[in-house]
């Protein structure tokens, strides 16, 4: 019930606490936040189809999918890639926002994999933002507390646009923090991945 609690305490507040804090002694190291990610996503999954993970890429280094200019999965190679500079944006939020980039990458290649992908972009992507939701809250190996919530919460919030039409639209900032949320309370309400399904 915490976790519910600190859902809708962060859904409420979004608009009003969009001002991000310094990282503390409690966060954990990036690589510390990927691997637990990774390796609890995993655990979910039973270990079947595991994607390739690379982090820490620069923007302009070459994928099997061209050039990388953000944080994505490629299915040609069937990797996910996080960016340094995804990794630097998370940390203006907190460490449960780069945990929140890596469950939405992941949960990519989990939908490309089930055939579990929606064809419009913005309905893809809150289907991967719902995703993540579940995979954080079901991680076996990483506790959200109501701090990483908020920090994930806002986080969904800053990378929502208003780009309609545009082929790389991902969804409202409002649009984005609910399907997190709706995630979240899926892994509480025993839903799951089917709390995503379109």
């Amino acid at each position: 019930m915490k976790l519910l609690k600190a859902l809708t305490t962060s859904i409420i507040s979004i608009g009003y606490m969009l001002a991000t804090s310094p990282v503390n002694a409690r966060e954990w190291s990036p690589q510390a936040v990927i691997n637990g990610v990774y390796e609890g996503i995993q655990h979910i999954h039973g270990y079947r189809a595991t994607p390739r993970l690379v982090w820490n890429v620069r923007l302009g280094n070459r994928s099997a999918c061209g050039r990388v200019y953000g944080s994505h999965y490629c299915k040609l190679n069937h990797t996910v890639y996080i960016t340094n500079r995804d990794i630097r944006m998370a940390y203006q939020h907190g460490d449960a926002a780069l945990a929140y980039i890596v469950a939405h990458e992941y949960a990519h290649a989990m939908q490309t994999i089930h055939g579990f992908t929606p064809k419009a972009t913005p309905i893809t992507e809150l289907q991967a933002d719902c995703l993540a939701g579940v995979y954080l809250g079901l991680i076996p190996n990483i506790t959200l507390d109501n701090r990483d919530i908020h920090e994930i919460a806002t986080f969904a919030y800053r990378i929502g646009d208003y780009a309609w039409g545009h082929e790389h639209h991902h969804g409202t900032p409002k649009q984005r923090v609910q399907s997190v949320i709706i995630g979240m309370k899926g892994s509480i309400n025993g839903k799951n991945i089917e709390a995503c399904r379109i």
